[in-house]
């Protein structure tokens, strides 16, 4: 502790609004740099909470909560290791702090030691014992959300928004968890809200936009995006996002530019440069350069060695590539990982099956690749059954069974409806199939969606690779 708490051995057993025990320090300035701190991560303004809480902690570093707060922040930024060592200390201090204290400090340390079980116990004893704790359901929210049972998040988030009609990131979790549910009208009321508690901040706008890019509304999403950055013009969130759109839209060399923006506004760690390889690595796959993304994908393994992103796009880029038995050692590390950290029950495992679904299809293994699709489909949310049908749909082409794979690609397509993969999925069929008709109309559409598009982005050079073969048809007003 510092000298100040040192001497005057005191402790601030400070009251919330509601009049319980809440922090334990001996100073008043790290319990002022300290809420600051937690309000700023609540924006998802981590650069400055991390400001906050080094300051909180140089006043007194023996501020328990201090350290787990920051702990947490680590976490969220990709330091791993950072928030291990942080929240080791948070719990040394802990023996002076209060009970509620002491058990977010042991929540916090086996959710990131990927202890599921563990932080359930814990957190089910918050609830119990402090039942108006809104936060504690937040985090049992976010526990029943990460092992895919979502009408009991939703229920949590609802309890939480009941507890604290003005906890705006409760209103936030509630809208992704209504959007992910696939009840885009709840998920849109609850963004809506969201802005209206926080009005002057870039968050609600930006994760209102995340609703509209979920469904296909890229201009919205682009506009909402910008709304936010009218708000704080240095969001990381809007910018890296705004990445992400551009990248749909084949605009490659946007997107990195954004995504480098994005993540050079977060506090830096190697793992969150693993982050950043892998989202060029990524590109490159657009471009259809595997060998340059097997070469970026590896070296951001080399920095973060269990990155999820990297692995998956490992095995994909070496399924590209023809190299298939180099992929199989990459996804045994992938399925032990996921078993290390506890996430089988998760929606990683929707990904993880569709990757292998992936692999089977480049090695037209067909049969194998629809029974992934079919486990990832069993597990998928109604907002992440888009891209699972898109590639039961590939399968399907593969076979020449147009009428299924219109069925799946129609499915996926009522997810996003302008979900530019599954459209470019819909021209392939048509074309496949002798529809010149339609193959011109689908991907005409196409073309207006990549009309700025890279010359270099692939997707675009195939589509008009399928057009030049499927001569236009003239269409009269009437039959």
């Amino acid at each position: 502790m510092n000298n100040h708490s040192l001497t005057v051995l005191i402790c601030l057993l400070l009251l919330d609004c509601r009049g319980k025990p809440e922090l334990t320090t001996g100073s008043e300035a790290a319990l002022r740099n300290y809420k600051e701190g937690v309000q700023l991560w609540s924006q998802f303004y981590y650069t400055e909470a991390r400001v906050q809480f080094d300051s909180s902690l140089t006043a007194d570093s023996g501020f328990a909560m201090g350290w787990a707060r920051l702990a947490v922040l680590n976490l969220d930024t990709r330091d791993e290791h950072a928030a291990r060592q942080n929240i080791e200390r948070a719990l040394h201090l802990s023996i002076n702090a209060s009970e509620l204290e002491q058990l977010y400090i042991r929540y916090w340390n086996r959710q990131i030691r990927f202890l599921g079980e563990g932080a359930a116990a814990v957190v089910d004893s918050i609830i119990t014992l402090y039942p108006e704790e809104a936060e504690a359901h937040v985090m049992r929210g976010g526990l029943y959300e990460r092992g895919a049972m979502l009408d009991s998040a939703i229920a949590h988030y609802r309890e939480a928004v009941k507890l604290d009609s003005g906890y705006a990131r409760a209103v936030m979790l509630l809208g992704y968890a209504y959007s992910t549910a696939g009840e885009e009208e709840k998920a849109i009321d609850q963004m809506q809200r969201y802005i209206r508690l926080a009005p002057d901040l870039a968050d609600p706008r930006a994760s209102y936009a995340d609703l509209l890019l979920r469904v296909g509304r890229y201009d919205e999403a682009l506009d909402q995006y910008d709304r936010s950055l009218e708000l704080k013009p240095d969001y990381w969130y809007s910018i890296s996002q705004i990445g992400f759109i551009y990248s749909i839209l084949g605009r490659l060399r946007d997107a990195e530019k954004q995504f480098e923006l994005g993540m050079a506004l977060l506090p830096q760690n190697p793992q969150l440069e693993a982050d950043r390889v892998a989202v060029v690595a990524g590109l490159d796959m657009q471009r259809g350069n595997y060998a340059r993304a097997l070469e970026q994908y590896s070296k951001a393994l080399a920095l973060d060695s269990v990155n999820f992103d990297a692995s998956f796009g490992l095995v994909l880029a070496l399924a590209k590539l023809g190299r298939f038995d180099e992929a199989a050692p990459v996804i045994k590390r992938i399925q032990l990982e996921i078993e290390r950290r506890h996430l089988t029950e998760s929606p990683v495992m929707v990904g993880y099956h569709m990757m292998r679904g992936r692999v089977l299809l480049d090695e037209r293994r067909l049969d194998q690749a629809r029974g992934e699709c079919l486990e990832a489909l069993d597990r998928a949310q109604p907002i992440a059954r888009a891209p699972v049908f898109r590639l039961l749909a590939e399968i399907s082409l593969k076979e020449r069974n147009f009428d299924q794979a219109l069925n799946e690609v129609e499915e996926a397509l009522s997810v996003n409806p302008n979900s530019t993969s599954a459209l470019l999925t819909l021209t392939r069929i048509y074309h496949a199939d002798g529809e010149r008709r339609m193959t011109q109309e689908i991907g005409g559409r196409l073309l207006e969606f990549w009309k700025s598009a890279d010359d270099d982005f692939k997707d675009l050079a195939e589509l008009k690779g399928l057009l030049g073969s499927s001569p236009a048809v003239s269409f009269s007003s009437k039959p």
